[in-house]
């Protein structure tokens, strides 16, 4: 089987992630998968050598009338250079032009939706497109029975299901940089390791965890994924910016919790590799956070300095859910992942579903 993945952005986050993995895995299984994206980004080198490229050129994140027809023309062309058996479209605008470029792969065509609050808190305008759209496509595919419900409230009912996102298992992994990884497990010894994975970027709060990390002074608080360095004089001297690495979802296993704070999400990969590590999380009360954590792996908060603090200190070193007073915390963490949210689990889905759209025997 031939799958073409299309996403808006070549950046690293939950989507590109799902997007590598995915093509990973048809491409071990015998089948044969390609990617398009925009022309730049680290999703290249993140990419399995088997998987075929698309480079697309004009291919922006922004509304932009002359770039989005003249990609518009690019996916076309990739789609019949390619000649895919299946059509997987991956963020709102690849969402849109894809679908619209579909032409005969419409009932083949795969349409996730990486947290539909993206839409409805931040890209509200793609919103009546989204409902027109809705019918172009063989399936749609919420990463969470929240996003399904807000779909649903929003007339979009029709050809939805729930896949949730996968991860590796990085609880058996060990981190690429064992200096890294000595330090944030040095910290833990001390007075608690706090770890957050996520772009330094919008709809993330930077502003949360470091006023978490000020109310917390004993603790120290490790951030993976920045591209750029904040101003030094507005960092806690508690706070270590890590920068990006590799792997970064093996490093969980050596904090006490995962912080992970937000205006909105869907189904964060972090939180998963956490789970995946046995290792508690405290997040937003946004998205399907709160569905993956269920109230025993973690806790969700509102998006308050205090509150988040004060769950945060129930993790760390003398808290009631640290590991010590509560060992169960971590085995159910690894038992959560393992039944919902592995690699193969969300791979399988998504190949259940290719082959029921194809018409050919799995």
């Amino acid at each position: 089987m031939r799958i073409l993945h299309i996403v808006t952005n070549a950046e690293l986050g939950g989507a590109q992630s799902v997007v590598a993995a995915l093509a990973r895995w048809a491409a071990a299984n015998g089948g044969e998968a390609a990617v398009a994206s925009q022309s730049e980004g680290p999703l290249w080198d993140a990419l399995d050598p088997r998987v075929a490229r698309f480079r697309l050129k004009r291919m922006v994140k922004e509304i932009s009338p002359v770039d989005d027809v003249l990609v518009f023309g690019e996916i076309r062309r990739v789609i019949r250079d390619f000649a895919p058996d299946i059509l997987h479209l991956h963020s709102s605008k690849a969402g849109v032009l894809g679908r619209l470029a579909a032409g005969r792969l419409r009932k083949r065509t795969v349409y996730t939706v990486h947290g539909f609050d993206t839409i409805l808190k931040a890209h509200r305008f793609f919103l009546p497109l989204e409902r027109a759209l809705s019918r172009l496509c063989g399936a749609i595919a919420a990463v969470s029975e929240y996003d399904a419900r807000n779909l649903a409230s929003c007339g979009i009912r029709r050809k939805v299901r729930v896949i949730r996102n996968g991860v590796p298992d990085w609880g058996k992994a060990r981190p690429g940089d064992e200096g890294i990884a000595a330090e944030i497990e040095r910290a833990r010894a001390s007075g608690g390791a706090v770890l957050s994975i996520a772009r330094l970027a919008p709809p993330k709060r930077f502003d949360l965890y470091r006023a978490a990390a000020r109310l917390l002074p004993g603790a120290t608080f490790f951030w993976i994924g920045n591209e750029t360095e904040p101003e030094a004089g507005r960092l806690p001297p508690n706070v270590r910016m890590l920068g990006g690495l590799p792997d970064a979802g093996a490093y969980a296993r050596c904090a006490d919790v995962l912080a992970l704070f937000s205006d909105y999400e869907g189904l964060p990969m972090s939180i998963l590799e956490s789970l995946s590590c046995g290792t508690p999380v405290v997040a937003s009360k946004v998205g399907g956070i709160g569905e993956a954590l269920a109230g025993i792996y973690g806790e969700t908060v509102e998006n308050d300095a205090v509150a988040a603090a004060e769950a945060l200190a129930r993790y760390l070193p003398g808290g009631e859910r640290h590991s010590a007073a509560d060992p169960g915390v971590r085995a159910a963490a690894r038992a959560r992942y393992e039944e919902l949210f592995s690699y193969r689990t969300m791979a399988r889905a998504y190949g259940d579903l290719y082959y029921e759209l194809s018409g050919e025997p799995n």
